[in-house]
Formats: C-alpha cells, sequence, structure tokens
C-alpha cells in the first residue's frame, strides 16, 4: 500500500457536542466524535489512519479536508470559515474536500473545493464532484447472514423486488405538492441556500414504474409497497427491515430507482446482499465510473427505455445461463466490498486523491 495521504484539517470550527452528528470520518479517526462513548466505537474507524494522516501545518499536507459537513457550515452561518480555509489552501495550490450530506445540493460554490456527495446528474457532471455510495451503515449479509453469499438458482421466470414506500394517501400527496410548490417559489425569490424537492414527488414515477411491471407476464414480481418511508431504519421497526432484507435475497433483481435525491441507497444494499439491481438511470453518477462497468454489473435500463421494460429485463436474463446468473450475484458482492464499503470507498478515494494531486504525483 502506498504512503497515507497528508490532510489539513482545521480546528476551532466547531465545538465538540456538534462533533458527533457532523464531523465527516477520515477526521473523526483522529479526533473522536466528543462523546464518552467514543471508545465504543473507535475500533471501527481505525482502518482511516491507513489511508490518512493529519497534520496541523497547511503547506506539511497534500489536501485539505473539511472537518465538519457543508451542512453544519450552512446550518450555522458559517460559509465564512470554508471560504477562509478554501482560499488558504489555494495560495498553497492544495485542493480542500467538503463532504455534503443529504438528498439537497446546495447553492455553494469555490474554484479550489472539490464535494464529496451521494448524487449529481450525468448532463451536469464536472470534476468538482466526487460520488461516494450511499450510507448502508453496517454490511447486510455480515448481520443478516453472517458474510456467507445466499446464492440464487436462476430460474426461467426472471423476479423483481421491491419493498419501500411508493404510494401516499391522497392528501398526503396533494399536501406534499402544495408544500413543494411554497418551496420552490420560496428558493427562486430569496435565493435559499438548499435545493428544494421535485414538486410531484418521485414516488408518483416510482409508482408508476412498479404497476407496469406488474402487468407483464413474462416476468414475476415480488412487491411489498408502503406508505411510509424508510419503516424499517428510521421508523426503527425491525420487523420490516427483515422484510426488506428478505425481499432483496428473495427476487432475482431489485427494483432501483431514485427518491428525492437522484440516488438510490437501495442499490448499494442490493449489492452488499449480493444481488442484481435492477437500475433505472435518471441521469445519475455513480461512484468510480471510470474504472466499474456499471451498464454491465447492473441490469441497466435508461428511463428513456421503460416503455421497453419487459424486453430488456427478459433480454439481460436470458443472456445467462444458470453458472453466469451466480457468478453475476457473486461479482456484485465483490464490486461492493471493493469499491462500496467504508473501507472500499475510502481506499479507492486515497487512490484517486494520489492521481489527482501533482504533488504526490511528482514524488511517485
Amino acid at each position: 500500500m502506498s504512503d497515507p495521504i497528508k490532510v489539513y484539517a482545521e480546528k476551532g470550527h466547531a465545538t465538540e457536542k456538534d462533533w458527533v452528528n457532523h464531523l465527516v470520518h477520515p477526521i473523526r479517526a483522529f479526533w473522536g466524535d466528543g462523546t464518552k462513548d467514543w471508545p465504543k466505537w473507535e475500533k471501527g474507524f481505525l482502518f482511516y489512519k491507513d489511508y490518512f494522516v493529519l497534520t496541523d501545518i497547511p503547506n506539511d499536507s497534500d489536501v485539505s479536508f473539511l472537518p465538519l459537513t457543508l451542512n453544519y457550515y450552512i446550518n450555522n452561518k458559517l460559509l465564512e470559515k470554508v471560504d477562509d480555509l478554501a482560499n488558504k489552501m489555494a495560495q498553497l495550490n492544495k485542493p480542500l474536500f467538503i463532504w455534503l450530506d443529504g438528498d439537497h445540493n446546495v447553492r455553494y460554490n469555490n474554484p479550489n473545493c472539490i464535494f464529496l456527495k451521494y448524487f449529481g446528474y450525468g448532463s451536469k457532471s464536472h470534476l468538482k464532484e466526487f460520488i461516494r455510495p450511499g450510507d448502508v451503515k453496517y454490511d447486510l449479509l455480515e448481520k443478516y447472514f453472517d458474510g456467507i453469499i445466499q446464492e440464487r438458482p436462476k430460474n426461467e421466470i426472471p423476479s423483481i423486488g421491491f419493498d419501500g414506500i411508493a404510494s401516499y394517501p391522497l392528501s398526503k400527496l396533494i399536501f406534499t405538492i402544495f408544500k413543494n410548490s411554497i418551496n420552490t417559489i420560496q428558493h427562486s425569490l430569496f435565493q435559499t441556500q438548499f435545493d428544494i424537492d421535485p414538486i410531484i414527488p418521485m414516488l408518483v414515477k416510482r409508482k408508476k414504474i412498479l404497476d407496469e411491471l406488474n402487468k407483464i407476464s413474462s416476468i414475476s414480481t415480488n412487491f411489498n409497497i408502503r406508505n411510509s418511508f424508510a419503516l424499517g431504519t428510521i421508523g426503527g421497526n425491525q420487523n420490516a427491515r427483515l422484510d426488506y432484507v428478505n425481499n432483496i435475497i428473495n427476487s432475482d433483481y431489485t427494483f432501483c430507482y431514485r427518491g428525492a435525491a437522484n440516488y438510490s441507497l437501495r442499490f448499494y444494499e442490493t449489492l452488499c446482499l449480493g444481488r442484481i439491481p435492477l437500475f433505472i438511470n435518471t441521469d445519475c453518477i455513480l461512484p468510480f465510473e471510470n474504472e466499474i462497468p456499471w451498464n454491465d454489473i447492473c441490469l441497466w435500463i435508461e428511463d428513456s427505455e421503460i416503455e421497453h421494460l419487459g424486453e430488456k429485463i427478459t433480454d439481460y436474463h436470458y443472456s445467462m445461463n444458470g453458472n453466469q446468473f451466480r457468478e453475476k450475484q457473486a461479482e456484485c458482492r465483490k464490486v461492493w466490498e471493493k469499491y462500496l464499503s467504508r473501507k472500499g470507498f475510502y481506499l479507492n478515494f486515497k487512490n484517486q486523491i494520489a492521481k489527482m494531486v501533482p504533488k504526490i504525483m511528482d514524488e511517485k
């Protein structure tokens, strides 16, 4: 393994009470989370120290990391600290990496900043974005199946799974559309910092596609439509969470379509469990696109090809024999381990930094 990246992380941006919710993980590995419970979690962060080392001297660093998520600085009206750090590093010809949490883009830019985000748009992508995988909190295969891939044989008829929100009561849908409309007007008039949700919730399009899938005679569907979001994670319902995991495991393909943001956490959970995503591409950017042949890994369907869903699914399914189908499941899991798990992502992220920073390239 090559030498760790030297990172300058400026202190004094927040009190320790704010660390637990906002301190980015590579920095947390060195500073802790500001709580007395940190020793419980510290072991899981030690691997970051193999990839990065901190320095208090900007000129001695390769790059700088903003220590807390950009959301913290926006919510606390502290963007001048971000500007100051970005400009300080620009004078040294060193980039500042910034983590953005959540499902909304922000109105902030600085030519010396590179943003780590969960999503982007392919038609608008630029070199200042670095797409990270959805935050799968833990290895689902380890938690539910002792890390053993649940190999699924190839059946004649492909099955499509989905467990999640795709429906609102009419009254809630009307209220959501009204609220999003007001937010859109305010965002336009007052130039609010965070982008807003689409006026028509994306679950409306999601439900329409699921309904179309149910009509296709050449496939079988395994759908559990819910009218509340993340019942098994945010809602804490462990039975619902187990239903969700088993729905992925007991399906050949799992339907993965964007939510409020232009990405799908279900996509990463499916790969983690060693299953093949049925991925609807809505102008998405996926992690490490130059290294991972996503069109081959997934059952990939462009948003413009929805009317050919049945044909696309069966063509993909019948293109593989039984052995190839099982190998594809193993490949999905390997991609998650190598690139999308926390250790895998940050190792590849570290290697990408080494390629991006001229100083490091010169040393090699």
